[in-house]
């Protein structure tokens, strides 16, 4: 499986997948020669490309593929802003961040985890904080920014009747987290998988909070509008996102094999990557009605928060991709 050894984060890899150059339409008719694109799709920390990668959803396709890697959504989501990439994987909460402070950013496709990626609040195991209350005058890390960890720790402050400002809020990329907090520059510590796994597996960390009730554990595939409105580009997203569902669908189906991917990319013990694995398990969802009344609810929740730079009309930011561009 050495083809499935990418590096943990901060890996810049490049799966080239050719095929026969077949023809797809651009909005004025003319045939779009997909073997002449090269659609360029951020992951984190490497796990979606792994598993696109041996579930083989890939093979045949007619366009390149070239993956970029970010440690979490917000550089990945900068990334997407700026037209470095064209297409990639982010949260609700990171997704929404984007949308208040930008147009140029569109939802493409919805995945839901029952689990919600592990996204978790954490103390270290034999910390004396055994309610989310308990962090009142604490110092609490919940990673980036307008991230899914963000999110989590406002809304568990919240349930628990704790003002946001009665906490010491430092946010730190994960690798920096998880250092403070196996020393105790920090309380606690809101993030998500594989950090959750480790965390627990690794550090003896404990689950203060976990996500059920207050997250909605959507992951969604974002795209730029530059990427959009280019007839080739778009056509090549439209494809990679029925791949990326097939690529799930046998993640699902093959869980030992999973979870095997998860080991050999982390280089992690075998319970660490089978925590992961089980907790990643995902399906794609219809950007539908219910959909956007959903994470319109998080979205004006964000607001209220003070988190989002500007409010976010969530309906206009899911673009359909079986549409011509610009409708």
């Amino acid at each position: 499986m050495n083809r499935l050894a990418l590096p943990a984060v901060l890996a810049a890899i490049a799966l080239v997948l050719t095929g026969c150059a077949g023809g797809t339409p651009a909005d004025d008719g003319a045939p779009v020669d997909l073997s002449q694109v090269t659609l360029r799709v951020g992951d984190q920390a490497g796990i979606q490309s792994a598993v696109v990668e041996a579930s083989g959803a890939l093979d045949g396709a007619p366009y390149t593929v070239e993956w970029a890697q970010f440690p979490a959504a917000a550089p990945l989501l900068e990334a997407l802003r700026s037209e470095a990439i064209d297409i990639g994987i982010a949260g609700d909460a990171p997704t929404l961040t984007a949308l208040s402070s930008t147009d140029s950013i569109k939802i493409v496709e919805a995945t839901r985890s029952p689990a919600h990626g592990g996204l978790a609040l954490l103390v270290p195991g034999d910390s004396p904080v055994q309610t989310v209350a308990d962090l009142r005058g604490k110092k609490v890390s919940p990673t980036t920014q307008g991230s899914i960890g963000h999110y989590l720790l406002l809304r568990a402050l919240e349930e628990a009747g704790v003002p946001a400002e009665e906490v010491e809020i430092s946010f730190l990329q994960p690798v920096d987290a998880a250092a403070a907090l196996n020393s105790g520059a920090i309380d606690a510590w809101s993030t998500w998988d594989p950090y959750t796994a480790v965390a627990q597996q690794e550090s003896g960390a404990r689950i203060l909070r976990d996500s059920e009730g207050l997250g909605t554990g959507l992951t969604f595939l974002d795209a730029n509008t530059a990427a959009l409105e280019d007839p080739g580009t778009r056509a090549a997203m439209a494809d990679f996102t029925e791949r990326y569902a097939t690529a799930l669908q046998w993640a699902r189906e093959n869980p030992a094999e999973n979870a095997a991917i998860y080991s050999e990319l982390t280089g992690r013990p075998a319970e660490v990557a089978q925590l992961m694995a089980d907790r990643a398990q995902r399906e794609t969802e219809p950007l539908d009605d219910a959909l956007v009344t959903e994470l319109q609810e998080v979205a004006d929740r964000y607001a209220d928060y003070g988190v989002l730079r500007s409010s976010v009309d969530v309906g206009s930011a899911v673009e359909d991709l079986a549409a011509p561009a610009g409708r």
